[in-house]
């Protein structure tokens, strides 16, 4: 017995209801019949949609590398393991235009809904004479285009139904760590993928051991400029929240605050607020994309994050501080992609990180080693 949408075969996942059998291991993406057929989404693709356009030009190692990205993709999976920053939704362009003009069915999926608004309104820009659709939890009464954006957990939508499927930051949470929701994602695919991601950690190695593909690297930004390496400071919690104070009150840039949970966000922003332009986010505060939007209009000088903001979020001169007290609760992935929010872009290379910790930080070490690593390729 198994499952057609998530491939489970363990047998205490099923369950037999007065239908018949059903697997309880993605019940919640909507109940399946192990006998029920799942066919996938039946559109037409407007084959005049792949005419694409940038308002910049690619560097010359962005052009090599999407040229090489697409030469792959028609025959197996692409690996593309680019730095923070390198312009890895621009590297994808020429692949879904090849395919757009095969009137082929392309997917380009992403954690976070604010993300799919975001890259739904680049690609309508870059793709011109397609339909782009987002799709992600409250908007998905269309759920059809020449090219879909959409949030990863959409993906239960289109089984086996995309030629092209690019997972972007497939590290991330929801897929990271979700086993069921991966396997889901890889099912939505009939064709070839292209995982997309700045780390590469133990749950990709896995769903990689099992596929042919090739890994395409790029460890330099447009501004051909070295990734920012951090400033750290270790000491006891009080030692760090002084010294923050301190970095803040001499800092001239925006910058954004990262911590380790929602109570430390709201205490922060409630102690630091009286003394800096601050506002806050996390999750699911309620305020959270009118907050996004007024940090990013300039209304505030800082912003206290959880790591909501840690990854598809680009804010020219931002600088970043991490307060990490609680032990891997930021793990390498997530120190390396709050620290590639600084120095984003080619007219803003620059900027400021620093890291203050209350313990030895082996995650802040092996962040700083990969960041150096991909320096040294300049």
């Amino acid at each position: 017995m198994e499952c057609k949408r998530c491939g489970n075969k363990d047998p205490t996942y099923f369950y037999k209801g007065h239908r018949g059998y059903y697997c309880r291991r993605c019940i919640k993406f909507k109940r399946v019949l192990i006998d029920e057929d799942i066919s996938e989404i039946n559109y037409d693709v407007n084959s005049a949609s792949f005419d694409y356009e940038f308002n910049y030009e690619l560097t010359p190692a962005q052009v090599e590398v999407s040229k090489k990205a697409n030469g792959l993709i028609t025959n197996e999976d692409v690996l593309l393991y680019c730095v923070c920053g390198a312009g890895k939704t621009e590297i994808c362009v020429e692949s879904i235009s090849s395919y757009l003009a095969k009137g082929l069915k392309v997917c380009y999926a992403i954690s976070r809904k604010e993300v799919v608004i975001e890259l739904a309104e680049r690609f309508t820009s870059i793709f011109p004479k397609a339909k782009v659709t987002a799709v992600y939890g409250s908007h998905h009464d269309e759920i059809y285009g020449d090219l879909i954006v959409c949030t990863t957990h959409q993906l239960y939508r289109y089984h086996n139904s995309f030629d092209l499927l690019i997972l972007d930051e497939v590290d991330a949470f929801p897929l990271k760590g979700n086993e069921t929701l991966m396997d889901i994602a890889l099912k939505s695919s009939k064709g070839h993928i292209i995982f997309s991601t700045a780390t590469i950690d133990s749950d990709l190695k896995r769903v990689l051991s099992k596929r042919k593909y090739q890994k395409i690297s790029l460890y330099t930004r447009p501004s051909n400029k070295p990734l920012i390496v951090p400033m750290t400071y270790r000491n006891i919690k009080l030692l760090c929240l002084m010294r923050m104070y301190k970095i803040m009150r001499n800092m001239t840039n925006q910058a954004i605050i990262f911590v380790q949970s929602k109570k430390l966000c709201k205490l922060l922003y409630i102690l630091y607020s009286k003394f800096f332009s601050s506002t806050y986010v996390y999750s699911d505060l309620n305020k959270r994309n009118e907050n996004i939007s007024n940090f990013k209009n300039k209304q505030y000088q800082f912003i206290f994050s959880t790591t909501v903001l840690e990854r598809g979020i680009t804010i020219k001169n931002v600088n970043v501080i991490i307060i990490d007290f609680i032990k891997n609760r930021f793990d390498e992935s997530s120190y390396i992609q709050m620290l590639g929010r600084v120095g984003r872009g080619i007219d803003n290379p620059n900027g400021e990180a620093y890291v203050l910790t209350s313990y030895k930080n082996k995650n802040v070490i092996n962040a700083i080693e990969y960041i150096n690593k991909a320096n040294s390729y300049l």
